[in-house]
């Protein structure tokens, strides 16, 4: 296997150095034939550890791709996750054809109408094209931060950082199409330039995405990885997809339901740490994190005891561990109690989320905000008071 390696990174290093694809392709068939998605991976990897910068990489990426295409294609596996209607995978991958989709029937027709023309109403429909195409970027913050994370669990980490850097060359792209079509005077050449430079590499994203990183997500994944993709891929949010068959929001959302019958998922518990649903922290860090924040943190809990405070260097009100176990109303001068006991009240009815007071000591200004603290269901688990001191704040403005 690493012969194997070896080998298929002394080709793609040809392919770095100038030489002919074809003669490189024709080696390949030769010396290897057939080759995985995750052989590539370790290639490029293979090329890091030789002092390869992955700029360099990054922008042989596409040849590298169109080299090993046709033998990774053969060797793919036949039941692939992203077959299955909803499967975060199949969003994935539909999101892609729904691309393409727009880039032939939107996109290059409203170009060439508007080179043509340069009439005003055909220009501010490719603006209107190219501010929907922008939407693509939700697309790649999705694989940026929910996919590759799996790939480095799995120490591949070549491959995720030369895709991300030609997203990154996608988004600038985006931002100058954008532009050279705000521009006044038009250039049509500069706009058709910077056109066919984004179609070339967005639908050559398609194919990495579609071919390379997929098969290698479908090695690397188990199914509750693909369940907590799905559940954050919500947060981010889907682009392209609707209309495409089983990759559609309302499909997406089926197949999360059936895999999780509305419970969310967890990232798995880590000995000797506060586990969250959304991270580890032993109980070390946590402390200095929260004591760290220019905020003093006072919580409340539904019961209207004091059940925790932060203790930052810069404590805005005197606080001392007595309190912890104490009744919100007697920790407070008797003539704020009412104005609490009303808010209180008030976070505890629904009324309200959150209450904000700024307070002027001589040349001090305390910030102080009010949140009700509710779980997913929505009930009331108490409310945390968070003050700060923003004189200086005050001054830079």
């Amino acid at each position: 296997m690493n012969k194997r390696i070896e080998q298929l990174a002394e080709l793609l290093q040809h392919l770095m150095d100038g030489e002919n694809p074809k003669i490189v392709k024709d080696k390949l068939a030769e010396q290897l034939n057939q080759v995985s998605v995750q052989e590539l991976a370790d290639a490029e990897a293979q090329l890091a550890t030789r002092g390869f910068a992955v700029e360099d990489i990054q922008r042989a990426s596409t040849l590298h791709t169109e080299l090993v295409f046709d033998r990774i294609k053969q060797n793919q596996i036949s039941d692939r996750p992203d077959d299955e209607s909803g499967h975060p995978a199949r969003v994935f991958r539909g999101e892609n054809e729904g691309l393409q989709q727009f880039v032939d029937d939107r996109l290059l027709p409203d170009l060439e109408k508007f080179i043509k023309t340069l009439n005003e109403r055909d220009r501010l429909d490719l603006l209107s094209d190219a501010h929907d195409l922008s939407g693509v970027t939700k697309h790649y913050d999705r694989k940026e931060n929910l996919f590759f994370p799996f790939l480095e669990q799995n120490g591949i980490t070549v491959p995720p950082k030369v895709m991300w850097g030609v997203d990154d060359i996608i988004r600038e792209l985006l931002r100058l199409f954008m532009e050279a079509i705000e521009e006044k005077p038009v250039v049509p050449k500069r706009i058709q330039l910077i056109a066919d430079r984004l179609i070339t590499q967005i639908e050559g994203m398609i194919v990495k995405e579609n071919d390379i990183l997929l098969p290698l997500l479908f090695e690397h994944m188990t199914e509750s990885d693909w369940v907590l993709t799905a559940q954050e891929s919500r947060i981010i949010g889907y682009v392209f997809n609707q209309g495409i068959e089983g990759a559609s929001n309302s499909d997406a959302e089926t197949w999360l339901m059936t895999k999780t019958k509305g419970v969310s998922q967890v990232l798995p518990a880590v000995d000797d740490s506060v586990n969250l649903p959304s991270g580890h922290l032993t109980l070390e860090q946590l402390t200095a994190m929260l004591n760290t924040l220019p905020t003093d943190l006072t919580f409340v809990d539904s019961d209207d005891v004091i059940r925790y405070y932060s203790e930052g260097k810069h404590q805005v009100f005197l606080r001392t561990r007595t309190i912890i176990g104490r009744d919100l109303y007697l920790c407070h001068p008797p003539q704020l109690v009412p104005t609490i006991r009303k808010l209180i009240k008030a976070f505890k009815a629904g009324e309200k989320d959150e209450e904000i007071v700024l307070m002027k000591k001589g040349s001090l200004h305390n910030l102080i905000r009010y949140y009700a603290v509710r779980n997913e269901q929505g009930e009331y688990l108490g409310a945390i008071e968070v003050t700060e001191e923003i004189s200086a704040i005050i001054e830079k403005i």
